[in-house]
C-alpha cells in the first residue's frame, strides 16, 4: 500500500479518469500525510481542541451563572414578563393603569408560564404615631406570589401576608417608623380621581431583601385593600407579573406577547427592561470573556503557523519532486490547506464532544459552589443555589468554532508562502 504523496502519485490513472479522481486521492494522500508524524498532528489537534473546550465550557459556565442571577432576581421582584400601561414605566402615575380582563388567566395556561398574577401600586405616605415616610406600596395576590416570590423567604420576623387588611414593610422602613409585627400603620395616598386614599393596615411580617434602598421604599399589601382605597376596579391593575419556567422560556413568552394581542394601550416588557442593570452586567461579562478567548485563539493560530512551518521544511523534498513530475505549486498548497482543515474540523470535534459531555453529565448534579458556612442562611433567604448548572451555548461553538476553522486556515497559508520561491532542483537537494 503506498505511504506516502510520491508512491499514491505513482498509482494515479492517466486520461480522462486522472481528474475525475482527483479529488478523491489528493484527499486520501492529504488524510495519510498527517500520520506521518502523529504526535505532531495530535499536539496540534489537542490545542484546537483544548481552546474549543475551553471556550464552550467558560461560556456554558457563565451563561448557567448569568441565567441563575436573572432567574433569582426576577422571582424576587419583577418576574420575567410585564404587561403594563405603555407609558407607566416612564411615568408611573396612578391612573397609568389598564383593564386586565381576564387576561392573567389566558397567560396561566400559555407554554412556559409557570405563575401570572397582577399588582395595583401607587405612591403613599407611611405613618406610625408622629413618625411619616414615604414609600411605594404594591398590592398583590399573596396567595400566588408567595409561591415563587423570593421575598416569602425574606422575613426573619412575622410572616407573609394572607389575607386583607395586612400588610408586609421592609426592615429599614419598619425601623424609621418604631413598628414591630403586630403594629398598626396608616397609609394615606391620591386616590384615581383626585380622592384621598387612607388605610390602617396591621404589621404582620417585616422582609430583609439585602438592599437599604428597597427595605427603606417599598411595601406589600393585599391588591383588593388598595384597589378600594385607591378607587380602582376589580379588573384593574398597574402590572401583569409572568414566572416563567426558565429564563429562555420567559424570553419566548415575551416574543410571543409582543407580536400577539395583550390588550390595547399595554406594552409589554422582558427581563431585560426590568432588570436593566443585570443586562449591562451580562453584557460587560461578555465583552471581557470574548477578549480572553480572542487571546486564545490567537495562540492557537501561531501554534499551527509553528506546525506548518515545520511540515513545509520537512517536507521540501518531497513538494520538489511533485513540482519535477509536474504538479503544479498550487495544487500543493491546496494540498496543505486540506490538511489544515481537517486538523481543525477534527481539534473543534474532539473539544466539542469533551465539553458536550462534561455539560451533560453536570445536567442533573451541577458544580458545586463553594459556599461559606456563615453565608449559607443568606443564599437560602436570597433564593440563591449552592450549586451551579451549566447550560450549552450553541452561539460559543458556532461562532468560535466558525472562528478557529478560519484561523486556522489562514495560519497554514503564512508557511506555503516559502513554496512560490521553491526551485525544484533546489529542492530535492534540501535535507530535513
Amino acid at each position: 500500500m503506498p505511504t506516502d504523496t510520491t508512491e499514491i502519485l505513482a498509482t494515479w490513472p492517466r486520461g480522462s479518469r486522472f481528474s475525475q479522481s482527483l479529488s478523491a486521492r489528493l484527499f486520501a494522500i492529504t488524510w495519510r500525510n498527517l500520520w506521518r508524524n502523529k504526535r505532531r498532528t495530535w499536539l496540534t489537534v489537542s490545542g484546537i481542541a483544548f481552546a474549543v473546550w475551553m471556550i464552550i465550557f467558560s461560556r456554558s459556565v457563565q451563561e448557567g451563572t448569568f441565567d441563575a442571577m436573572i432567574d433569582s432576581g426576577a422571582r424576587m421582584m419583577p418576574g420575567h414578563v410585564q404587561i403594563q400601561h405603555r407609558v407607566y414605566q416612564e411615568d408611573p402615575r396612578i391612573d397609568h393603569s389598564f383593564r386586565e380582563a381576564g387576561l392573567v388567566e389566558s397567560l396561566r395556561v400559555q407554554p412556559g408560564v409557570e405563575f401570572a398574577s397582577v399588582r395595583a401600586q401607587g405612591f403613599a405616605l407611611l405613618s406610625q404615631g408622629e413618625r411619616s415616610f414615604g414609600a411605594q406600596v404594591i398590592g398583590i395576590e399573596p396567595d400566588v406570589e408567595r409561591q415563587w416570590s423570593g421575598m416569602a423567604t425574606m422575613i426573619p420576623q412575622g410572616r407573609y401576608l394572607e389575607q386583607p387588611g395586612e400588610v408586609l414593610i421592609g426592615a429599614t422602613l419598619a425601623r424609621n417608623l418604631g413598628l414591630v409585627v403586630g403594629d398598626e400603620m396608616l397609609v394615606l395616598g391620591t386616590a384615581m380621581r383626585g380622592g384621598v386614599a387612607a388605610l390602617a393596615l396591621e404589621v404582620v411580617g417585616i422582609f430583609d431583601s439585602h438592599q437599604p434602598e428597597f427595605n427603606r421604599a417599598v411595601v406589600f399589601g393585599h391588591i383588593a385593600d388598595f384597589r378600594d382605597a385607591w378607587g380602582m376596579a376589580d379588573d384593574e391593575a398597574h402590572a401583569l407579573v409572568v414566572i416563567a419556567q426558565s429564563v429562555a422560556a420567559g424570553e419566548d413568552i415575551y416574543e410571543r406577547l409582543t407580536n400577539g394581542d395583550h390588550g390595547s394601550g399595554t406594552k409589554v416588557l422582558g427581563w431585560q427592561d426590568l432588570m436593566p442593570e443585570a443586562q449591562q452586567m451580562r453584557n460587560m461579562k461578555g465583552i471581557s470573556s470574548e477578549i480572553v478567548f480572542a487571546v486564545i485563539a490567537i495562540i492557537i493560530t501561531f501554534s499551527v503557523v509553528n506546525t506548518f512551518m515545520m511540515v513545509t521544511f520537512e517536507r521540501t523534498a518531497e513538494f520538489g519532486m511533485l513540482q519535477a513530475i509536474g504538479m503544479k505549486l498550487g495544487m500543493i498548497q491546496w494540498q496543505l490547506q486540506i490538511e489544515a482543515l481537517c486538523i481543525s474540523v477534527l481539534g473543534v470535534a474532539v473539544g466539542f464532544a469533551i465539553a458536550f459531555g462534561m455539560i451533560f453529565a453536570l445536567g442533573d448534579s451541577g458544580l458545586p459552589i463553594p459556599v461559606p458556612e456563615e453565608a449559607m442562611e443568606m443564599y437560602a433567604r436570597m433564593n440563591m443555589g449552592d450549586r451551579l448548572y451549566p447550560e450549552f451555548d450553541w452561539g460559543a461553538l458556532r461562532t468560535w468554532g466558525l472562528i478557529l476553522l478560519v484561523g486556522v486556515q489562514l495560519a497554514a497559508v503564512i508557511p506555503t508562502l516559502r513554496l512560490r520561491h521553491m526551485r525544484p532542483v533546489d529542492a530535492l537537494r534540501h535535507e530535513a
